[in-house]
């Protein structure tokens, strides 16, 4: 069972942190919209506790893939 809260937490976790990273690309971090403000932080655009959380959630499901071990039951 551990397995498959591993992947389901894998999956989820790295969509979700490819997905915030798409839209870390395209926020005022990278690109300056306003050139008059310059280029704003990662805090200023609200995506920091985004990375972290799913960041920790890929860890996590990685980390349960790699670590636990199913029973051979036959």
């Amino acid at each position: 069972m551990a397995k498959v809260l591993g992947v389901m937490l894998s999956i989820v976790g790295g969509l979700a942190f490819l997905g915030k990273f798409f839209v870390y690309l395209n926020s005022s971090v990278v690109l300056p919209y306003n050139p008059a403000d310059g280029f704003k932080g990662l805090i200023d655009v609200d995506l920091s506790f985004s990375f972290v959380i799913f960041g920790f959630m890929l860890l996590c499901g990685l980390l349960l893939l790699k670590l636990s071990s199913e029973p051979n039951l036959k």
